[in-house]
């Protein structure tokens, strides 16, 4: 009988410890603020990885062109893994692919233009495809005659055999979205060219787009 009091008053002891404790984590939560865009841009610059993405998809929703904060910040992540290259015992143990496509949409999404030679870099010089697509997209979506050039020299130096195709896309709709008509050529080049068959018809789709 005795142990049976004993359990009952444990137990009561510790349901009310739980609930003290459940009502100090409602508490803290709700007294938590939503973060700043001073705090995603402190985490972009000394997160980890994961955190890194996370902060720079935050940025692209409140993100407004003229917002040199943001600007510098999403910069700096298009860099990531490739100015600013983290090794260990002389490898490459982060490549960061995944930062720099995000801050490149998140660019895109800005429409700034300022953002243009930093993009025109990554398409260039950029080693992964992704990146190079999401760069291009971004370019697009900016929407300035002058990236025409950079686009179609990608467009020729790129492999009609596969390898490429999502990067050709890339840069044949950034050209439509443009929509200048400088791009008339390029875009017409693809259309006669040897790239696949859904490449050539969005090069017809982007013709459509052209402004005369």
């Amino acid at each position: 009988m005795r142990k049976i009091i004993f359990l009952c008053i444990a137990l009561f002891l510790l349901g009310a410890i739980l609930l003290h404790a459940q009502e100090s984590v409602e508490q803290y939560l709700l007294s938590l603020k939503e973060p700043s865009k001073e705090d995603y841009i402190a985490l972009l610059y000394e997160g980890s990885h994961e955190n890194q993405v996370w902060a720079i998809a935050k940025l692209a929703e409140m993100a407004k062109e003229g917002d040199e904060e943001v600007f510098e910040a999403l910069i700096f992540g298009l860099q990531q893994g490739t100015i600013f290259v983290k090794r260990q015992y002389n490898k490459v143990v982060n490549d960061f692919w995944d930062v720099r496509a995000a801050s490149a949409y998140a660019l895109g999404e800005m429409r700034d233009p300022k953002a243009l030679p930093y993009l025109y870099d990554a398409l260039r010089y950029d080693p992964d495809n992704h990146v190079r697509s999401e760069v291009a997209i971004a370019i697009g979506k900016i929407g300035e005659p002058e990236a025409i050039p950079f686009l179609a020299r990608m467009i020729e130096t790129s492999s009609a055999a596969g390898p490429d195709d999502a990067l050709v896309l890339a840069c044949v709709q950034a050209l439509g979205e443009i929509g200048h008509h400088d791009g008339f050529v390029p875009l017409l080049e693809v259309i006669r060219g040897d790239f696949r068959r859904s490449i050539r018809y969005a090069a017809r789709d982007s013709l459509k787009k052209i402004k005369w």
